[in-house]
């Protein structure tokens, strides 16, 4: 197994928190209807879509609202277009990708976001320690597509076999270890996931 010089940290569930049903609380009343906004909001088909690129965050909305009771529209409407401003940053995660750094090892982040991407990406824990960044709307393919891995890599002259994959799902790490990377399911343990890095990560400093 080549040392690991290089980690790639997915987004939701290890950067930040990715949570609809408690995100869907913020823009509801009670419990009944933050599922219905969770299941029709974040849960339909067009959410997928709208991170492949395929389709706006106008038509996220507008589907949703066909679903869901009139009474809903405008808390499916705030869902869609205001969750980002709702959500938990995870703990030590910035610190450890700040020690890495500091340690000489590639950061990058490879995720499955929408383009409203770009108006939270500023507040990602430890954002200005990264090397690069592969999201999925802007490239038009979504993990566990190999293809996604290819694109980080080839965009920035990584070597598979010498990355790190984190993410919180099995499907999504299983990919990258097709495409030839390392893979990590992060479960929220920032401390065993720097125990694993110390473990097979390259010694010397870049």
């Amino acid at each position: 197994m080549a040392r690991i010089s290089t980690v790639v940290f997915d987004m939701g569930g290890v950067l930040m928190e990715w949570n609809p049903l408690k995100l869907a609380r913020t823009f509801t009343k009670n419990d009944a209807d933050a599922e219905l906004i969770a299941r029709e909001v974040y849960g339909g088909p067009e959410w997928s879509l709208q991170d492949a690129g395929a389709v706006s965050s106008e038509t996220v909305v507008w589907t949703a609202q066909r679903r869901l009771p009139d009474r809903l529209a405008g808390a499916a409407e705030e869902a869609a277009r205001h969750w980002y401003e709702h959500r938990t940053m995870l703990p030590h995660i910035g610190e450890l990708i700040r020690s890495l750094k500091r340690e000489g090892y590639g950061i990058y982040l490879l995720s499955n976001a929408g383009v409203q991407f770009t108006e939270y990406r500023h507040s990602l824990p430890a954002i200005d320690c990264f090397d690069g960044e592969v999201v999925s709307a802007f490239e038009h393919v979504v993990k566990p597509d190999l293809g996604i891995f290819q694109i980080l890599c080839d965009r920035y002259g990584l070597k598979p076999c010498e990355c790190l994959f984190v993410d919180d799902t099995e499907v999504n790490v299983a990919a990258a270890e097709r495409a030839g990377m390392q893979g990590y399911l992060h479960t929220g343990d920032v401390e065993a996931l720097e125990r694993h890095i110390r473990s097979f990560g390259a010694s010397a400093r870049r």
